[in-house]
């Protein structure tokens, strides 16, 4: 007689082939948030260690209304006038304040001129080709204009980065020269432009130092009060129509005056 055995093993693993997307997008919603967090916390120090930097200054330096550090827009205009005028070679900025308010504002600008621009072509183009019928000739048409003003928008992008990094160098360089030599300060304000934060930390950090001999700020003292010819702190003399403070000086005077009569 032959036995036959038969073996079955069998085993349940529960697969979800569904948790890998999930675990991948929490993951990276995880990341993301960390990171914007982060940006924000960065930007958060940033505004405020600059701010107070520059208000202490401001007001160690006798400026009118240092608190302008704490406005936004208003802060770039004040950290300009805490440089004052940069000398160059020829000329000078006379204005740094109002030149590093308007600079951004200008390629703003001229930045959404190009793209109300670039918007109204592609629509053009478009109706154009719809009207004409010409597929190949219309999306030429497009090409060509998104690429014409993406060109001028990089050059006009690089152009600004260029002439703003350079402004606020120079004004950085006028606030640091008060603090530290003139070879620090061009190596801080070049650090400034270009490492996140730096500045920030410097303004924290100067605000309170001494300011380098022939460096200190002209601040007009507050005016004097002015001393008339009868005063007694002048010691001249007393003036004719001016009335006795004593009132037994004045009895006296008064007796003298009846026995003339």
């Amino acid at each position: 007689m032959d036995f036959v055995y038969n073996y079955n093993y069998e085993y349940d693993y529960p697969v979800s082939y569904g948790n890998t997307g999930n675990s991948l997008f929490a993951l990276f919603m995880t990341v993301y948030l960390v990171v914007i967090a982060l940006i924000i916390a960065v930007a958060l120090a940033s505004y405020i260690f600059h701010s107070i930097g520059m208000y202490t200054i401001g007001k160690r330096m006798g400026r009118e209304h240092p608190w302008l550090a704490f406005i936004p827009f208003a802060r770039d205009y004040f950290q300009g006038e805490l440089a004052g005028e940069i000398p160059l070679k020829n000329k000078s900025i006379k204005n740094p304040g109002i030149w590093n308010l308007v600079v951004p504002i200008i390629y703003n600008a001229v930045a959404c001129v190009l793209l109300v621009f670039l918007i109204v072509a592609v629509i053009g183009a478009a109706v154009t080709t719809n009207i004409n019928g010409s597929g190949v000739g219309g999306a030429m048409t497009v090409l060509t204009t998104s690429l014409g003003i993406y060109i001028i928008f990089i050059i006009l992008a690089v152009a600004y980065s260029a002439i703003y990094s350079v402004l606020r160098i120079l004004i950085d360089i006028r606030i640091y020269e008060r603090f530290t030599t003139h070879n620090m300060a061009v190596v801080h304000s070049v650090l400034s432009a270009i490492v996140p934060l730096y500045e920030a930390i410097c303004f924290f950090v100067m605000r309170n130092r001494e300011f380098n001999p022939g460096m200190e700020p002209r601040i007009t003292p507050p005016p004097v009060p002015p001393v008339y010819p009868g005063d007694p702190v002048s010691g001249g003399p007393t003036p004719v129509n001016q009335v006795p403070a004593d009132p037994a000086q004045d009895t006296m005077t008064g007796q003298q005056d009846n026995k003339t009569e």
